[in-house]
């Protein structure tokens, strides 16, 4: 049976957090609704995750977990083989980069 691209992310990130003992810093030039924002401009609101994570300036962690976090939400979806997964924007991650565009 094949795990889910969210419970993979989870796997992860639970194994990174039991082999640092410091939790990990903000992350400082990326943002959630950055992400969002990038995927917004992107063509059909799809972008690998590699590449979406290069955009962002985010750490790989800080980048996992807001991913994570907006996959978990309802804002993007991940999906595709392990190595080659890519983010795309759903309905409510649209509506909520047009949002933040618009203040």
């Amino acid at each position: 049976m094949e795990r889910s691209k969210a419970e993979s992310i989870t796997a992860y990130l639970e194994a990174r957090q039991q082999q640092r003992a410091v939790p990990a810093a903000p992350a400082s030039s990326g943002t959630s609704l950055g992400l969002l924002a990038t995927l917004a401009s992107a063509p059909q609101g799809t972008m690998a995750l590699a590449e979406l994570q290069q955009a962002s300036g985010m750490n790989l962690g800080d980048f996992l977990q807001a991913t994570k976090h907006l996959a978990d939400t309802g804002f993007l979806t991940v999906s595709g083989p392990f190595g080659s997964e890519t983010a795309q924007l759903t309905r409510l991650g649209s509506e909520a980069a047009d949002l933040a565009r618009a203040s």
